[in-house]
């Protein structure tokens, strides 16, 4: 028996890698999850969600040990109707209302007096592997919702899902345009003047998340379904609803006018946006159609000195309004969504300017993105502008020249074998915003750079200096000293050098999160696209001599290229490195050559530069 138990270890050990990671656990499965949606003549509506699970790892059970709803008690209403955990035994346990609780929402307590949801939760009791929950909710829409009546499902991601459905039963009457994608299944049936629409996915297996993945939404079975004729409409919705929510007050007028001084145009809107930026709060997190999308009065966010990114947006409006520059709320996806969806959803979490004169959109809810910066995640995205007559677009797509960055060190070597050095730093606006950010909430310089270089394998000590990260009207400007005791390796009268990092914030590691263990991936990635180049020199002192450098590289993918070039002259070493991706979103069936890509800089990194005692 030993050696049957040996032979199957070191059968395991043989297996490949590739195989042995395929080997997948089901942790749950949703058994049935269904919404069952009885909506009026006049777009209110009852939908009855009824949820069943099986949990099979602890891991499940502290996933799923729970159910909630978020609702506004002003338009809505949320019950459970019925709650139960089945035990393996065959036993039924009840959930007591000392399990049910309903509390401010996490966007109420995180924006007190600008959002009232509230959030009820349903604590199942005694759980352990094998037990499968029951819930039903009976949510009900008592007044029309600003847009209409609208339905989602997407397939669950991570659980296996025996039966999920969505049925949706309102007059014939009623206009009702629905969409689907993927596996599920769809009939729309019309009874006695009642219209039946059933959309039905079976049997689809969970996954586990991938590193750097796109939005679920962008990829996986979906049903859609809208009362609204299409996504314009929205946009002038809300421009009806809050045109005069962007008035110019006289105490609005008074503060453009000193914000702008003898700025117009483009310079005006550039100084207004660094004082929006600067000077007010952000207190929201979520854009959702149950908040109306209707902004506070402008004159109501000045004096609070916060908001959430439309009271942001309003307020720069009626500033810009001042000076006589048309400005105009939109809606977008801030994060991993690129692709539009088949149907016209307001599906939206952000609010962004727009200038008509010039097609600029400026996102001032980000204090650390300047006016000519449009970071990744709002870039190429579906957007719909709040205008009389509504307006779809789409923001500019990314590019790697608007996403350079440029780290450009000089290093001395000592005859002590330790080495100086000193790098700056040079990127465009959109790359400044992470950089504004990791600078602004360091405590101190000094601990940002010796934090970076410990993280490197020659280690050190040393100091940023940087403009004021938080004065958007200026570019960024950076530069590092630093020391490394201990840079080398030194072996039989030969030095074994690699291209020290430094305080580099873009070092090449950072790009190794986004590989996948197996090569492979099922998902779609967002690459981040950029253009990020690396130049050092290296001074060595007298009686060392070069005996070998690195060779050249030059790697071209369908995902972008890396170039490397080291050359030694006069008794110094340059090194020129390059990688640039040239593509936002991955493919899964695209991604072996981004994984190519991302593997050359990582590997160059630890190329070996030796030194000799130089021929007499």
């Amino acid at each position: 028996m030993a050696r049957l138990w040996m032979g199957l270890f070191l059968l395991a050990l043989l297996l490949p890698p590739r195989q042995a990671m395929a080997e997948r656990m089901a942790h749950g499965r949703i058994d049935q999850a269904i919404a069952a949606y009885q909506v009026n003549p006049d777009l209110t509506f009852t939908a009855v969600d009824t949820r069943d699970v099986t949990l099979h790892t602890d891991l499940a059970l502290r996933r799923l040990d729970r159910s909630s709803r978020t609702f506004y008690p002003e338009k809505q209403t949320l019950e459970v109707v019925e709650a139960w955990v089945d035990q393996p035994d065959g036993s039924r346990v009840a959930v007591a209302a000392g399990s049910i609780f309903t509390r401010p929402s996490a966007a109420s307590q995180s924006a007190p007096g600008f959002v009232n949801s509230l959030t009820t939760t349903v604590l199942f009791p005694q759980l352990r592997p094998g037990s499968r929950t029951h819930i039903v909710w009976r949510f009900t829409q008592k007044t029309p919702a600003m847009f209409g009546f609208n339905a989602n499902a997407i397939n669950d991601f991570s659980w296996d899902t025996r039966l999920a459905e969505t049925r949706i039963t309102l007059p014939a009457s009623i206009p009702l345009h629905w969409r689907a994608r993927g596996g599920f299944t769809v009939e729309d049936t019309v009874t006695d003047g009642v219209r039946h629409v059933v959309a039905r996915i079976e049997n689809t297996q969970g996954r586990d998340e991938e590193p750097a993945m796109v939005s679920t939404a962008d990829f996986m079975p979906l049903f859609l379904a809208t009362t609204l004729p299409d996504l314009e409409t929205v946009g002038a919705i809300v421009h009806r609803a809050s045109e005069d929510r962007a008035a110019v007050t006289p105490e609005i007028a008074e503060l453009a006018a000193l914000i702008a001084g003898d700025r117009a145009g483009l310079d005006a809107a550039r100084a207004i946006h660094a004082w929006v930026a600067a000077n007010i709060r952000y207190v929201a997190v979520y854009l959702s159609p149950d908040d109306g999308w209707v902004p506070h009065a402008a004159s109501e966010v000045l004096k609070a000195g916060y908001g959430d990114c439309k009271d942001y947006v309003v307020l720069m409006r009626a500033l810009l309004a001042a000076r006589g520059i048309e400005a105009e709320m939109a809606a977008v996806d801030w994060g991993t969504r690129y692709t539009a969806l088949p149907l016209w959803l307001p599906y939206f979490n952000h609010a962004i300017l727009w200038l008509p004169a010039y097609d600029r959109y400026l996102n001032p809810t980000d204090r650390n993105a300047g006016f000519d910066a449009l970071d990744r995640r709002l870039s190429g995205k579906p957007v719909v502008i709040m205008t009389r007559e509504g307006r779809t677009a789409w923001t500019p797509v990314a590019t790697p020249r608007a996403n350079r960055y440029r780290y450009t060190a000089s290093l001395t070597l000592t005859e002590a074998q330790a080495m100086e050095g000193t790098a700056r730093f040079t990127m465009t606006p959109n790359m400044e915003i992470p950089a504004r950010a990791m600078l602004s909430e360091a405590t101190s310089l000094t601990l940002l750079a010796e934090r970076i270089l410990a993280a490197t394998p020659e280690g050190g000590f040393g100091r940023f200096t940087t403009s004021d990260p938080r004065d958007l009207l200026r570019p960024l400007t950076l530069s590092a000293t630093w020391h490394s005791p201990m840079a080398v390796n030194a072996q039989d009268h030969e030095i074994f050098l690699r291209v020290p990092a430094g305080p580099d914030i873009h070092a090449p590691a950072r790009q190794r999160a986004k590989l996948s263990p197996t090569g492979t991936r099922q998902t779609p990635m967002v690459a981040d696209i950029s253009d990020i180049g690396w130049e050092t020199t290296i001074a060595f002192p007298p009686g060392l001599s070069v005996a070998r450098l690195p060779p050249d590289i030059d790697l071209t993918t369908p995902a972008g290229r890396y170039t490397a070039r080291y050359r030694a002259e006069n008794g110094v070493i340059h090194v020129w490195r390059d990688l640039v991706i040239e593509r936002e979103v991955i493919a899964p069936a695209d991604y072996p050559g981004l994984d190519r890509l991302i593997n050359a800089p990582l590997v160059d990194a630890r190329a070996v530069i030796v030194l000799t005692p130089a021929v007499r």
